[in-house]
């Protein structure tokens, strides 16, 4: 097989898969379920909030990643942080897992910002840092309003445990951001030191700057962490609204703040165009927990 073949027979695939997922979702579902969806009345009303939701919930992280950019010292417009934004999220769903776009968003910025091209990168991935540090905290959120007594338990593992595990990580993730963006002279020194490595060296002295520029915008960082936030949250209404036009009685707004932010965890794994597929197979199974 030749090179241009072997890239069209992987393009038809990634294609296929999430095809294939959406098809056996939909074959599992009982006729009878049909028949009730067809005869009950769908509330428009609500289902146009969802996406109204939904689209100031995109229109805000890419205002998110705007202000990051600005915290590199890259000059970049609000207009054309939104174009260049828009256009890879278009191009997240040609691409493996939810986070392919911010590949092409690292890309174009780059090129677009010589001399700044590992601060445009940098960029890119605090930006994606903080919205899973959002999610981790929405889930937290959505634990916390549970009761400890919920008979909820998947694997094995019970509501207590999870809140545990949850708590660990949000607890490590907030040290790490609060090392790299707080920290002072004492970070810094290991990253000069760090730079002097045989190995690392390089890595060190390429990537370590860009990153701790967000020192000398502590506010500006705090702020995407709040926006990631909101992001995610209003996703997560988004959903649930979609669920309350469509249905009587769906899982409670609560049990979305847990449902959906894992789903979407899930659907950052490189395996299907945008995650398209594994969102819905992680919805549907927490869904029926």
């Amino acid at each position: 097989m030749n090179a241009s073949a072997r890239h069209l027979a992987i393009l038809l695939i990634k294609f296929l898969v999430p095809a294939g997922i959406i098809a056996v979702l939909l074959m599992r579902i009982d006729p009878q379920q049909w028949h009730v969806l067809g005869e009950q009345s769908i509330r428009w009303s609500v289902l146009a909030a969802a996406f109204g939701v939904a689209f100031l919930a995109i229109a805000l992280s890419f205002l998110r990643w705007w202000v990051l950019v600005r915290c590199q010292g890259i000059v970049l417009s609000l207009l054309e942080a939104f174009r260049l934004s828009s256009i890879c999220f278009l191009l997240s769903f040609v691409s493996a897992g939810s986070v392919g776009g911010d590949v092409f968003k690292a890309v174009f910025l780059a090129r677009r910002s010589p001399g700044k091209r590992v601060a445009a990168v940098a960029s890119v991935v605090v930006d994606r840092g903080s919205g899973l540090f959002g999610l981790l905290l929405l889930v937290s959120l959505g634990l916390w309003l549970r009761p400890g007594t919920d008979p909820f338990e998947f694997n094995g593992i019970g509501i207590r445990q999870f809140k545990a595990i949850v708590a660990v990580l949000v607890a490590s993730g907030g040290l790490l951001l609060a090392v790299l963006v707080l920290g002072g002279r004492f970070v810094d020194r290991l990253i000069a030191r760090g730079s002097r490595g045989r190995f690392i060296g390089g890595g060190v002295r390429a990537i370590g700057p860009p990153l701790r520029t967000f020192h000398s915008h502590p506010w500006a960082f705090m702020l995407s962490l709040v926006m990631s936030v909101g992001v995610q949250g209003m996703l997560v209404v988004s959903m649930y609204l979609i669920a309350v036009s469509m249905y009587p009685s769906p899982p409670t707004f609560a049990e979305h703040f847990v449902i959906v932010p894992v789903g979407m965890l899930a659907s950052a794994l490189p395996l299907t165009p945008a995650g398209v597929g594994v969102l819905e197979a992680t919805i549907e199974t927490l869904y029926h927990l």
